[in-house]
């Protein structure tokens, strides 16, 4: 047994209160509960889940706003699902140009939207999210699927490292756009300039760039900017209350500034990123306010209650 877990028992046998946690089961004494509760926050994740989704049933607790994700297949022994949101959003993407461009919307400049907004973008979402769990392996760490929604992608990995490997997961999806960028700068040159094909690939190749540099330069949780940002200041031994704190006040601003550009600019899923970051910003704020920052998946591993303080570095 470790050494935090014979003091959470002394400290138990002492009568200290315990703040009860939402994950507590009722079999548990307090001692047991505070020792399985370290070794479970040894667990780091990128994106959380609590139980593998092997079957179907299971796969409703990947979904980060409800509905029972599809089963799409399997890539390099990594589950694929798409939120059922997400063919709605097909549809709408494929029906929107005919509808407020009927009368000068053409069938290939239609393709091409649709080429644009639906394989193309999620190609490139999806194999950035493949870039997480090839990085969570290499570290280690166990992957258990990616889900597409209309938000972008999610995988759903964890490790038992420390910092610097939260750093290299987090930073090895945006890096999964440079070579994709490089293979559409390629691709662009063996077409004439101003054809379909050209402009396609032109296209992929700024998609690729503003995903890197919107993942990478960001600091905004739950992005791979904010995981990033969270893992530089534990690896510079940032106390992680105020690690915690920071995170959630540069968060909120950046969510706050990601909204008012979707608003400004007519772009929907602009905002509805925006108010996701900003509701994870506050949640986090919140668990730093109520000192339960070992119950969230983003510091858990870092936070352990102490004598001394709130918090200290593991």
């Amino acid at each position: 047994m470790s050494n935090t877990s014979q003091q959470v028992k002394r400290q138990y046998n002492l009568g200290v209160r315990h703040k009860k946690s939402h994950i507590t089961t009722t079999s548990y004494s307090y001692a047991q509960h505070c020792e399985h509760q370290y070794i479970t926050n040894k667990m780091s994740n990128i994106r959380t889940i609590h139980d593998t989704p092997t079957a179907s049933s299971n796969r409703f607790s990947m979904s980060p706003i409800g509905g029972n994700p599809i089963y799409v297949g399997t890539l390099f022994g990594i589950e694929i699902t798409l939120h059922p949101l997400l063919l709605l959003y097909f549809v709408i993407s494929a029906a929107l140009p005919w509808l407020l461009n009927s009368s000068t919307m053409t069938m290939k400049v239609w393709l091409y939207l649709v080429v644009v907004n639906i394989p193309l973008l999620f190609g490139t979402v999806l194999l950035h999210e493949l870039g997480h769990c090839f990085a969570t392996r290499k570290v280690g760490g166990e992957v258990h699927g990616i889900l597409l929604w209309p938000l972008g992608g999610l995988a759903y990995i964890g490790h038992s490292g420390d910092a610097k490997d939260d750093l290299i997961v987090s930073i090895a999806g945006p890096l999964t756009h440079i070579p994709q960028a490089l293979l559409w700068y390629g691709l662009s040159q063996a077409f004439t300039q101003g054809t379909f094909m050209d402009m396609l690939c032109v296209q992929a190749l700024w998609l690729n760039i503003s995903l890197m540099l919107f993942n990478l330069f960001i600091p905004c949780y739950p992005l791979d900017g904010g995981r990033i940002f969270a893992a530089s200041l534990q690896l510079m031994k940032v106390r992680v209350d105020i690690a915690a704190k920071i995170c959630a006040f540069v968060s909120l601003v950046c969510a706050l500034g990601i909204g008012l550009y979707g608003f400004l600019y007519n772009e929907i899923i602009a905002m509805f990123i925006g108010f996701w970051c900003a509701q994870e910003s506050y949640n986090l704020y919140v668990h730093t306010k109520e000192e339960r920052l070992q119950e969230h998946q983003l510091f858990s591993k870092y936070a352990i209650e102490t004598n001394d303080g709130p918090y200290n570095q593991i």
